[in-house]
């Protein structure tokens, strides 16, 4: 079996892979804090709820947070995997680069674009929602560059540490272009903000590619990316677990 790590800013997503094919997934908070032994026992108390038979024999990893990468290597070291895979621009790609410094692109976004070339082309758009929104492109299986935003779910957050008096509310589509209450109002404009934000980007991305990016397919994931009511509008596939399935794929390709 194989074990696949995403550890995010705000969350980490844990995924178990047997016979190539994703078995179960685990979302918690990512603590920077949390030792080897925690991660241990976390995972090992998970596996034994999974009731998943079988040993894991690889791992392959992509972290944002420094701080949490070598505990999690540990833990998993101590679980017997032999050399987990710590994915980063050095390592051997199904994509190639048009970007001056490779090795300071984040190692989920290149999760992403392995999993997008692998399933959809060398043409595409990967666009993930995380503590931060992330636009990568690939042409003629090169990343080109991309574009970082604020996230939705982080915005929102810090709106509602920021202010003594607004009522926190969940991201949703609204059906009215005008509120009548301070929670409609706070509603409108996040979901009609972020459907802007969205929009603009994709429109200026696609005026520098061929063909206005006809060619490209557009792919969303993250873990809100599957409760955005806006996502047909913009995006040809939606797929929550797309960095798990590019670590997935470079785990097979290179342990």
């Amino acid at each position: 079996m194989t074990l696949t790590v995403d550890v995010g800013n705000s969350h980490t997503v844990v995924g178990l892979w047997k016979g190539g094919g994703l078995t179960q997934t685990l979302r918690l908070s990512t603590d920077a804090k949390r030792t080897a032994d925690e991660w241990r026992i976390l995972l090992n108390a998970w596996l034994k709820d999974s009731r998943v038979e079988g040993k894991i024999s690889r791992a392959a990893f992509c972290s944002v947070v420094p701080a949490a990468s070598s505990a999690l290597g540990d833990a998993i070291i101590a679980m017997g995997v032999k050399s987990p895979l710590w994915l980063s621009a050095d390592i051997k790609l199904n994509f190639g680069f048009n970007y001056p410094q490779p090795q300071t692109l984040g190692a989920d976004r290149i999760a992403d674009l392995i999993a997008a070339k692998h399933f959809f082309g060398e043409n595409c758009i990967a666009v993930d929602f995380g503590t931060a929104i992330t636009f990568s492109v690939l042409t003629d299986g090169k990343f080109q560059g991309g574009v970082i935003a604020p996230g939705i779910t982080s915005s929102l957050e810090a709106l509602f540490s920021s202010t003594a008096k607004l009522p926190k509310i969940a991201f949703h589509q609204t059906k009215s272009g005008l509120g009548k209450s301070t929670g409609e109002s706070i509603e409108i404009g996040a979901f009609v903000g972020w459907r802007g934000v969205v929009r603009e980007i994709l429109a200026e991305i696609k005026r520098e590619l061929p063909l206005n990016g006809a060619n490209h397919k557009v792919v969303a994931t993250g873990g809100i990316s599957e409760s955005l009511d806006f996502a047909p509008d913009f995006f040809d596939v939606v797929d929550k677990n797309l960095t798990l399935k590019g670590l997935y794929l470079a785990a097979e390709e290179t342990l």
